[in-house]
């Protein structure tokens, strides 16, 4: 009796659905199984956002030919991320100078963006735009959303003026990024798409020496 209960048992383990192995779909969502972004063409999206002291609407399609920066970031009034955007603004000049825009998301609405604009001193020196992802639509797409709070991580994307992404990072919404490394980053981008069958090394900086496969 015992053997007959084992072998039913078995046969309802592979026969019944949901019951299989490898078919729970917490699996399909490992970040190990997720579709590579790098080399991903960016979705195209229109998106309600607040810039230069106004509500306004960003195509991402606008950007195509040049360089650009995604920085998605968890939430607004918070306590990291406005030190990050704070970071990215000091840099803003230096990022527009290397040909890249610069646009802030996260699913906050464009209203709450600016009402953080208006009441927190570092956010207030932010001149880029700063986006809404309400839906998670975008954050989804590049592998960035966290479903269970609703928000993106701290995730960075650059991406060239086809609309392909190059490079991209992702950290936990406690640990901070550097705008510094971000720039580095880009500037190797710009540097390798300028001398097309170069490479970068290792912490490589404009006016380092690039290596050429012979």
């Amino acid at each position: 009796m015992n053997r007959i209960l084992v072998i039913m048992s078995l046969v309802l383990i592979f026969l019944v659905p949901g019951c299989s192995p490898g078919t729970d779909d917490s699996a399909r969502e490992t970040p190990g199984e997720r579709a590579p972004v790098i080399g991903m063409t960016i979705p195209a999206g229109t998106f309600d956002a607040f810039y230069k002291g106004e509500i306004t609407r960003i195509k991402l399609s606008d950007y195509r030919g040049k360089w650009l920066i995604l920085f998605f970031y968890p939430a607004d009034f918070t306590f990291v991320c406005p030190t990050e955007l704070r970071e990215m603004a000091e840099y803003y000049d230096r990022f527009r100078k290397s040909g890249a825009e610069v646009l802030a998301i996260s699913t906050d609405s464009a209203y709450v963006h600016r009402a953080w604009h208006e009441q927190n001193g570092a956010v207030q020196k932010v001149r880029y735009p700063m986006l809404s992802d309400r839906s998670g639509a975008l954050s989804r797409a590049l592998g960035a959303y966290v479903a269970g709070k609703g928000i993106s991580v701290r995730a960075s994307f650059v991406v060239d003026p086809d609309g392909i992404i190059v490079a991209a990072e992702f950290h936990d919404e406690s640990i901070g990024r550097s705008a510094a490394e971000l720039l580095r980053k880009l500037e190797a981008a710009v540097a390798v798409r300028a001398h097309e069958g170069d490479f970068c090394p290792a912490a490589w900086n404009p006016g380092d020496e690039m290596i050429t496969p012979k």
